[in-house]
């Protein structure tokens, strides 16, 4: 039945061509896209394993606020039963004119308590941040690879400020003292100072972006989460486990934008699969009424159509994934001189696209197939 099904496809070379090309490129579009939100899913989910088992305190209304939280508030938090100890963080942007930043990528400058460390993650040279450090700095691998840093090198971080109707924009320099091994995480981008330095350069006296509390052993961080929010006003206090939930929410939302678009170039490429195989059909409706007269049942006929259809998905499918493969791939390699990357092609993407590709092919090829089977053998002869 294969030679068949092959001979079949090589007899119409044009319209397989042009029908396999639609294939693969709704499965190059389900590659790319796909490649952009497995990135991110895999930069979360190392970001938050590198975190400690914290509670995050934000202010209450604010998702990711920068220096809104009093530093007042960490000694109310420290008092409160259940937590072992309690520490602010500040977060800006390392330079506010390029834009973007945040929690969810960009350049990012850390202010943090020297003798708290933010991540769990190894330096591949130098050393970590020390209490009595001055205007010193710990940076993530992108930074280190972005700006070619190395121990002892500078790195200018910009502030900028609005003054009445005009905007003024400080720079310093902070010297290298420590270079973070590559964690795939958002932290390859963060440039870390002690607090009060970070508090002093963006005039931020006092005031934190976020802070953690830890829990004392055996305590339940989420309720202590909830008595936090209880005992201190205006902040919103979320716990190790509902933090990656919120996120995973978040994450989920963006993976669906991201792929709808591609899904839709897919359908429209298994569209013109049940076109073609249409076609087909109708232009072989003696050859099956032969095939029936000498005795073929309905079963070869649908599985020789259908194969005929699967097996233009599988090819599609293949050389949709390996063209977003290669693009994705020089498009990483020309992200790295900017100390980032924007895809990851892993088994599961591969494995769905190829799937994908397969079942639109199966599925759109189901009712050429049926209309195959329905034929009449004497009708069919007489086909002209």
């Amino acid at each position: 039945m294969f030679d068949l099904i092959i001979r079949s496809l090589t007899q119409r070379k044009m319209r397989t061509g042009l029908t396999i090309f639609g294939i693969a490129l709704g499965i190059f579009a389900v590659v790319v896209m796909g490649g952009m939100s497995e990135h991110m899913n895999l930069v979360v989910d190392k970001s938050l394993k590198l975190l400690a088992n914290n509670i995050q305190i934000e202010p209450d209304g604010t998702y990711g606020g920068v220096g809104t939280l009093d530093e007042s508030k960490i000694r109310q938090i420290k008092r409160i039963p259940g937590v072992s100890d309690a520490y602010g963080v500040l977060f800006t942007m390392l330079d506010p004119e390029s834009g973007g930043g945040g929690l969810t990528g960009g350049d990012m400058v850390f202010g943090v308590r020297p003798e708290k460390q933010m991540i769990d993650a190894k330096l591949t040279s130098g050393r970590y941040l020390v209490p009595g450090d001055g205007y010193k700095a710990v940076v993530g691998s992108s930074i280190a690879r972005k700006f070619n840093l190395k121990v002892g090198d500078e790195l200018e971080m910009k502030s900028k400020r609005m003054q009445r109707t005009s905007s003024i924009t400080n720079t310093r320099n902070v010297s290298v003292v420590g270079i973070l091994e590559y964690t795939g995480s958002f932290f390859d981008g963060s440039v870390q100072i002690p607090l009060d330095n970070a508090q002093k350069f963006y005039k931020m006296e006092n005031t934190v972006s976020f802070i953690y509390a830890e829990p004392a052993p055996g305590v339940d961080t989420s309720e202590l989460a909830r008595r936090i929010d209880l005992s201190v006003d205006k902040v919103k206090s979320t716990s190790p486990e509902q933090l990656r939930k919120d996120i995973e929410g978040n994450l989920m939302i963006f993976s669906l934008i991201t792929i709808s678009a591609a899904v839709l170039a897919a359908i429209i490429g298994g569209l013109s699969v049940m076109n073609t195989m249409l076609m087909s059909v109708s232009e072989r409706t003696k050859e099956f009424g032969l095939l029936k007269a000498l005795g073929a049942e309905r079963k070869t006929i649908l599985l020789m159509t259908m194969g005929e259809a699967a097996l233009m998905g599988v090819i599609g499918g293949i050389i949709g994934i390996a063209a977003g493969g290669v693009l994705t791939h020089f498009l990483n390699k020309s992200f790295e001189a900017q100390g980032s990357a924007l895809f990851a092609i892993t088994p599961r993407l591969v494995m769905i696209g190829l799937l994908f590709a397969i079942s639109l092919g199966i599925i759109c090829g189901t009712y050429p197939a049926y209309r195959a089977t329905k034929m009449s053998p004497m009708e069919a002869l007489r086909y002209e």
